[in-house]
């Protein structure tokens, strides 16, 4: 993507990543995720059929290759259900509501979604959100209004289709939940707590329960989340070149629940499988 091939570029000029290291990073994070949608769709029908289907939708926190794989977690607790990985990199809202007929043909019977912490840092940007409305061909610019209308209808075609939904709220950006990153997060937050209300579909507290576990043990605050691509270049790097765990890259930074401020360790990863796995065990 356009988006990548700049950040790259500023890299190797800056010398502060070689290109061979950097290219093996980005094959890395750019590989399929285990078990994903295409992959699914190629399998005969009749194997498809064998197991109720969860759909995980989302960006790159559900890909699993940034961060730890929540949805392997979910897969090795539930063998008796066929997750599908639906996470893609970068992915705002809108397009993984383009996506929804491949979603659709995988027939769930039950979705989990993650989705918006790219809308969040659009509208964080200084030219608020219009270099992303122009290199995703996005219909506006994305807002905290074009979110919800996104978000709704995602969860009104899966309900259309019989699926029960969850909904994530996004995780904190950064550790310092008092600036403005994680004051937008929240803002979306509510407006996936007002689509769960109206759609009755399942919120799942994720940020609050990984706010309260920064609060409680009194991590770092002082690591604000800045927009920088340097702390995920790196955590990337350190990962499928350097051979570290995300765990061991977050002790490194000094985080509790990420190796780079956005995508998640196994702390977080568990969070998100453990409050996940409470919707799946409800009747």
């Amino acid at each position: 993507m356009r988006t990548g091939r700049i950040i790259s570029a500023a890299v190797i000029g800056a010398g502060l990543i070689g290109a061979t290291a950097l290219a093996r990073a980005v094959r890395g994070v750019q590989a399929p995720a285990a078990g994903d949608i295409a992959g699914f769709l190629e399998l005969p029908i009749d194997e498809r059929e064998r197991r109720p289907v969860v759909a995980v939708l989302g960006a790159s926190i559900v890909r699993g290759r940034a961060s730890v794989d929540f949805v392997r977690i979910l897969r090795e607790d539930f063998p008796d259900l066929a997750f599908v990985n639906g996470g893609v990199n970068s992915r705002v809202a809108w397009e993984l509501l383009k996506s929804m007929d491949d979603v659709m043909a995988c027939a769930p019977s039950a979705a989990i979604i993650l989705i918006g912490t790219n809308d969040v840092e659009a509208t964080l940007a200084p030219d608020g959100g219009k270099s992303v409305m122009r290199s995703k061909e996005l219909p506006q610019v994305p807002s905290l209004d074009f979110y919800g209308e996104c978000l709704t209808a995602i969860v009104d075609r899966l309900h259309e289709g019989g699926a029960r939904v969850a909904v994530c709220s996004l995780p904190p950006l950064g550790q310092t939940l008092a600036d403005q990153a994680n004051e937008r997060t929240r803002e979306f937050n509510r407006v996936i707590e007002v689509v769960c209300e109206s759609r009755e579909a399942t919120y799942l507290p994720v940020n609050e329960r990984m706010s309260d576990m920064l609060r409680d043990h009194a991590v770092d605050a002082e690591q604000p989340f800045t927009g920088s691509w340097r702390p995920g270049i790196e955590s990337l790097v350190r990962h499928f070149v350097g051979r570290q765990s995300f765990d061991d890259i977050s002790d490194l930074s000094g985080r509790m629940l990420s190796p780079d401020g956005v995508h998640l360790n196994s702390v977080g990863a568990h969070v998100v499988a453990d409050l996940a796995a409470g919707f799946l065990s409800a009747d």
